[in-house]
């Protein structure tokens, strides 16, 4: 009986071998389970349509020119025809337009928009503006394109770069501009033009201190004004080669309450504003 038992049951050591052989199988055949199975890929990110030739334009510091201009190529990279709804620019000073206001791109044309910087209403330094572009393919998208450039230190410039009237109160306002040229050449005034009539413009004497020369501009608005919102343009001309034209926008807010509907006839009757402009004697 002893001898049955004893051959019955194995050793403590011959029972550790077995496991240890056992194992790696176990624990192989575990993980194989456990281990995660791969997906099929269900399709690729698909491209914007609207593709740059570049995306950022960088001039780095350039001359002291009265206008600093650049472009932006694009192409239609779709299936479908593209339309620019809108050009929305970080600062209204860039005044983005669209190469012969053309909108619509049919696939793999190509089109252009234009920027353009005035030196004299910015402040020396590096600049960074940004330009979003609305379009739509069949559905909304948007796109982001950079212009950046370092003016140098001011010779002509203006003060400020833009004017604003918030009309909401029924009171007349005023502001002034002041053209200053720091070259010691006494820039002239010769004539300006603006293009709305709802405000006055007058240009006051040039003062000389040392190589600055300031001539101040007036500008008022009535108190009473159309109601909502109008941009108009300053147009100075000088007698500078290098700042021949100086444009200051104008924006005008009126009274929003009170709001008439006019009639189709009614606004074919309205005279069209013209530009009115002041030769300086």
């Amino acid at each position: 009986m002893e001898e049955q038992k004893s051959t019955s049951r194995l050793p403590l050591w011959a029972t550790g071998l077995v496991l240890c052989g056992l194992t790696p199988a176990v624990l192989a055949g575990i993980f194989t389970q456990a281990a995660p199975v791969a997906r099929p890929i269900s399709g690729l990110v698909e491209r914007d349509p609207l593709v740059f030739s570049q995306y950022a334009v960088h001039l780095g510091e350039v001359r002291p020119v009265g206008t600093v201009p650049a472009h932006f190529d694009f192409f239609n990279a779709g299936k479908t025809p593209i339309e620019i709804v809108k050009l929305d620019p970080s600062c209204g000073c860039l005044a983005p337009r669209l190469y012969d206001e053309k909108t619509r791109y049919e696939p793999g044309e190509q089109g252009r928009f234009y920027v353009s910087v005035k030196t004299a209403n910015e402040t020396p330094g590096p600049k960074e503006y940004t330009v979003k572009v609305s379009y739509n393919d069949g559905k909304p998208q948007e796109r982001i394109v950079s212009f950046k450039l370092t003016v140098p230190e001011k010779k002509v410039s203006i003060t400020p770069a833009e004017v604003y009237f918030y009309q909401t109160h029924g009171r007349a306002d005023s502001r002034e501009i002041v053209l200053e040229d720091h070259r010691g050449l006494n820039l002239n005034i010769v004539d300006f033009e603006y293009n709305d009539s709802t405000a006055q413009v007058t240009l006051g004497e040039k003062i000389v201190e040392g190589t600055t020369s300031r001539t101040p501009i007036r500008i008022d608005v009535p108190g009473d004004v159309p109601p909502g919102r109008h941009v108009s343009v300053l147009t100075i001309h000088t007698d500078d080669s290098e700042y021949q034209t100086i444009r200051v926008p104008i924006l005008i807010w009126g009274p929003e309450s009170n709001i008439q509907q006019a009639s189709a006839e009614e606004i074919k009757q309205k005279p069209t504003p013209t530009t009115k402009r002041s030769k300086i004697k």
